[in-house]
């Protein structure tokens, strides 16, 4: 359930074809963003998995707070990690979201498009809500949480039907951990299988 809920998350920036908004504003140009740079990679088959992991990566880092997301994400657990957990865990959180995603990317047949439907606000965040039209599938409603750090737009979290990715992660997460029998467990858990891929 929780690969296929990532699979689902990462399928919304896959073909991405956005329509021009008369009044867009920085969250619009942040999905904008991603769209543009990400429809190329996505869609190439000439590309190694390697190759697409590390070119979303570069792209990610500039559009997604991936420290935010892991703060969220870990919840308490976050508040007692040490030094250098806080420093490793945002890293293997995305490259293990980007894994998922890249190996399923193939499984995928035809074209995808990705259209904004609008945005809205929440609080001091933004919610861009878009639609990702598959063939021969029924389609999925993606919001796209966008909070801004240091003065800058980036995405803060992804909702798939309603549901959200840092909830899900969390409450998943915190199971791992209190299996595992702590931060490293879990750590350690993610690092044995980025390694044997």
């Amino acid at each position: 359930m929780l690969r296929r809920f990532i699979f689902l998350i990462f399928i919304a920036w896959w073909g991405l074809i956005l329509p021009t908004l008369a009044s867009a504003g920085p969250a619009y140009d942040v999905i904008n963003v991603l769209a543009s740079k990400s429809t190329p990679i996505l869609n190439s088959r000439d590309l190694s998995k390697t190759a697409r992991a590390q070119q979303l990566q570069a792209i990610m880092q500039g559009l997604v707070d991936r420290d935010q997301m892991a703060v969220s994400m870990m919840g308490r657990y976050w508040r007692r990690a040490d030094a250098s957990q806080k420093a490793e865990l945002p890293i293997l959180l995305e490259a293990y979201l980007l894994d998922v995603y890249v190996s399923r990317i193939e499984s995928v047949n035809g074209s995808i498009s990705f259209a904004i439907q609008g945005e809205r606000g929440l609080g001091n965040r933004t919610l861009v809500d878009t639609e990702v039209v598959r063939p021969n599938a029924p389609n999925i409603q993606v919001a796209w949480q966008i909070e801004e750090y240091e003065g800058k737009s980036v995405i803060t979290d992804i909702i798939i039907e309603g549901v959200s990715l840092v909830v899900s992660q969390r409450a998943d997460f915190s199971s791992i951990i209190r299996q595992q029998g702590g931060l490293d467990g879990l750590i350690a858990l993610l690092r044995q299988k980025l390694q044997s891929k």
